[in-house]
């Protein structure tokens, strides 16, 4: 992410509600991102175990961290899927995958 421009704020900020593994700033924009990651391709793609429950979740982790640290500016949630299951490591980012609406 650094190499895309972002700065990281926080790895694992948790409450006793769950935890945001990333929170990022690029330019304005707020970032709070979801790391998934799978070593085998019996249980689907990374991204896939992102059920309607945990994307709620991770907005209302997201509302609490904005309750106690304000922050003016645009905020998005993303997510990282990264798939160990070939020799080299695949890594996507879906900016913005992670909307109010959806959940």
């Amino acid at each position: 992410m650094r190499l895309k421009g972002y700065r990281l704020l926080r790895r694992n900020w948790r409450t006793r509600y769950g935890e945001i593994d990333l929170i990022a700033r690029r330019g304005e924009t707020l970032v709070f991102v979801e790391v998934k990651a799978r070593w085998s391709k019996n249980k689907g793609l990374p991204e896939d175990s992102l059920t309607p429950e945990k994307k709620n979740r991770l907005l209302r982790l997201a509302e609490m961290y904005l309750s106690r640290h304000p922050h003016q500016g645009p905020v998005r949630l993303d997510v990282i899927a990264i798939d160990f299951c070939s020799e080299k490591p695949q890594i996507r980012h879906y900016e913005g995958a992670i909307h109010a609406e959806e959940t």
